[in-house]
């Protein structure tokens, strides 16, 4: 049986997966990459996660959608227009 070294790494540190959630430019790169690769139920999974650390009231003012409107069309089942979509992605990660 094959003996295994490993090597000796430094001090491990947690990820924080609600700061790169958090982070414009990350997500506006992980949206891209879903556009490019057409997967929208993973551009709706990444925006949600996204809106759902900010201040929803802010999101509702800045792109003039109500708050019912954006959890329908990032639900599950829902199919959010290309306006919406656009009216998000300008205000929140431009």
């Amino acid at each position: 049986m094959p003996v295994f070294k490993l090597k000796k790494i430094g001090k491990l540190s947690e990820f924080q997966a609600t700061k790169r959630v958090r982070d414009k430019k990350y997500i506006s790169k992980a949206l891209w990459e879903c556009l490019k690769t057409d997967d929208p139920e993973g551009f709706k999974e990444i925006l949600k996660a996204h809106l759902e650390l900010r201040n929803k009231e802010d999101i509702q003012k800045k792109t003039g959608i109500s708050r019912r409107t954006l959890y329908r069309m990032l639900s599950k089942k829902g199919n959010p227009t290309l306006q919406n979509i656009s009216r998000i992605v300008y205000k929140l990660c431009a």
